[in-house]
């Protein structure tokens, strides 16, 4: 498998990201919240799709463009780990990012998001 073909089976597909503005303020508005070390996740149930949708926030407190990227990178990649976990769930998410976050590792990343999903019920 080339490069190109990994990093796109690892890519969190078009269908599961949150990318407009309005999707983000209808999750931060209506939705519900919880927190750990590096991240706050709100979560929105939304019916009108087929699976979840989940959107990342990484402000420019947390870094330069290069580090707000490559956290981005770890947590799409770290979601989609976790997304047959939660494929069924018919939800909007939404990940923000503490400035912490930016010397975290992929496993510390991948820890935070299972706690985070846990202590939402969301994930068992």
């Amino acid at each position: 498998m080339g490069t190109i073909c990994r990093e796109r089976a690892l890519a969190l597909r078009a269908e599961y990201r949150l990318k407009d503005n309005r999707d983000f303020r209808r999750v931060f508005a209506r939705g519900k919240s919880v927190a750990v070390r590096h991240f706050i996740l709100y979560w929105f149930e939304n019916r009108h799709t087929p699976t979840f949708r989940a959107g990342f926030s990484v402000s420019k407190k947390v870094g330069n463009a290069v580090v707000r990227n490559r956290l981005k990178r770890r947590l799409r990649a770290c979601w989609q780990e976790l997304a047959p976990h939660i494929e069924n769930t018919h939800m909007d998410f939404v990940v923000i990012c503490r400035r912490s976050a930016a010397e975290a590792s992929y496993d510390e990343i991948r820890t935070e998001l299972t706690k985070l999903l846990r202590k939402a019920k969301i994930m068992i």
